[in-house]
């Protein structure tokens, strides 16, 4: 069991119908970081007591499911998808502790919920990668590589459009993101090029960090091949 202390609950309104619910939360004292990959997943020591499982809200009304990348903003179109997609919705309460299965469910409606609000890819791209993270850490590597492709497929268009500008998404990090969520997928020919657009990026000096993980990568595929 774990320390109920570890948890409280967060009032929510949902962006889309507007009725007020309450979620689980953890409290930040009560997370103990294990280990950081290289695409940032997070490892935490008690799974359960685990941000990734709470990122996502859903309302128990109607179903939309959200997390803090989802604009306000919903077109007419949206509103009509949002409506037809959720019709029907039969009232489900994820406000409680989480298990991982229940955590990967919640993000699927995030996922369908973005699509259907047509979200920005970056949301988009976001929403994949923590599920692939999720099934990593349930040891679903056939789901994983899925979600990572579809993540690496979001990041791209993400870049191509420009639509992660005004995000906290820096275009370094982003090309660091397409590289290593592209080097995970086994597209090692993205991978090289992100990481080298990274290293030699313009603005590379303010994000030393990160073309220091892009220029470790790099090596790390070269080497590979030299192997191989």
């Amino acid at each position: 069991m774990n320390d109920m202390n570890a948890f409280y609950d967060k009032k929510v309104t949902c962006l889309f119908c507007l009725d007020s619910f309450q979620t689980k939360r953890i409290r930040t004292r009560y997370v103990r970081v294990k280990n950081v990959h290289s695409d940032f997943y997070t490892e935490y020591a008690d799974n359960l007591i685990n941000p990734h499982l709470y990122d996502v809200d859903v309302c128990p009304k109607c179903g939309f499911a959200s997390n803090e990348s989802f604009t306000n903003h919903f077109s007419d179109a949206a509103k009509q998808a949002v409506k037809e997609g959720f019709k029907g919705w039969r009232n489900q309460d994820f406000g409680g502790e989480r298990t991982e299965s229940e955590a990967i469910q919640t993000k699927k409606l995030a996922l369908y919920s973005a699509m259907l609000k047509q979200e920005k890819h970056i949301v988009i791209a976001g929403i994949c990668v923590r599920l692939a993270w999720i099934y990593r850490l349930v040891k679903n590597g056939e789901q994983e590589l899925r979600f990572l492709e579809r993540a690496l497929q979001q990041y791209k268009l993400s870049f191509e459009k420009g639509d992660y500008e005004g995000t906290q998404m820096s275009e370094v990090k982003l090309l660091y993101m397409i590289g290593e969520v592209a080097r995970r997928a086994g597209d090692k020919e993205e991978a090289t090029s992100s990481f080298s657009r990274v290293i030699q990026h313009k603005y590379r000096q303010l994000e030393p960090k990160t073309v220091e993980m892009a220029r470790e990568q790099w090596y790390i595929i070269r080497n590979s091949d030299q192997v191989s």
